[in-house]
């Protein structure tokens, strides 16, 4: 986000901005003891097998009630084994593409796989402002999901966080890696506005060719799909880093969700 973005933010001056400024750069970061609350669901609870799939949704909610938030810098999102996702079978879509038109208007059909919300809290000296945000998952290359933002109040804000999709360890499939843009973290020099909520629900389904010759035929593919029912169910965690630079901050922590249930 740029500076020129934040110059009429809440009415405050450009002179107010950066005394704002000065004194966060000179400041050391406030250590606090950082809550992030996460909760991860997948519908239906009946899971498929190897052999057949069962197509699912999945939504994730992370949140921080704390009063003075430290701003994330890098979150890991853990799946449970048992969940998988078809993201290579999906159209895609680039981040460059995106910024081009600060739309989604290039994106072939078929690349959006989920929508959410999310919420911003920027720090102007002691003041809260808040920033409700709209969320949209964009399947994109390179096994990656990205994650684009968009708001208008109190000012317009178009820009787009990238997800790894990767290999987890242990009782995990899959994690999502996700790196917080500096110019998302700090808006200007010293000015932090860090994301204390985001709920996003993937559910996105496409077509896919099977088969050779006359015994090819279309068949429907889903984005997450379960293949089986781990004991005691679908495990989820995530894991958190935060910018050491903001006026609030903590050490790593780890997040888990209850398991969701599954048969």
């Amino acid at each position: 986000m740029s500076y020129s973005r934040w110059r009429t933010l809440a009415g405050v001056s450009l002179a107010v901005f950066g005394a704002s400024a000065a004194t966060a750069q000179v400041a050391s970061a406030l250590p606090v003891d950082m809550v992030q609350e996460l909760r991860v669901t997948i519908t239906p609870g009946k899971a498929g097998t190897p052999k057949k799939p069962k197509g699912a949704a999945i939504g994730v909610t992370i949140q921080s009630p704390s009063p003075q938030p430290a701003t994330t810098q890098n979150v890991k999102v853990l799946f449970g084994k048992g969940i998988r996702f078809n993201n290579r079978l999906f159209p895609r879509c680039s981040l460059k593409s995106i910024q081009a038109t600060k739309s989604l208007s290039r994106c072939p059909k078929g690349s959006i796989v989920g929508r959410g919300t999310a919420r911003a809290i920027g720090f102007i000296g002691s003041a809260q402002v808040p920033e409700d945000l709209t969320v949209t998952a964009i399947n994109s290359t390179n096994n990656s999901l990205i994650l684009w933002l968009n708001g208008a109040h109190p000012l317009p804000l178009s820009d787009g966080l990238v997800g790894k999709l990767g290999k987890a360890s242990g009782k995990y499939a899959h994690r999502l890696d996700v790196t917080i843009p500096k110019g998302l973290r700090e808006v200007m020099p010293g000015v932090y506005a860090p994301l204390v909520f985001f709920d996003v629900d993937v559910k996105a389904t496409t077509t896919v060719k099977k088969g050779k010759g006359r015994r090819a035929r279309r068949v429907k593919v889903h984005y997450v799909e379960t293949t089986n029912c781990p004991s005691g169910g679908w495990p989820f965690a995530a894991d958190f880093s935060f910018d050491p630079a903001a006026p609030f901050t903590d050490d790593p922590l780890t997040a888990v969700s209850p398991a969701a249930r599954c048969s």
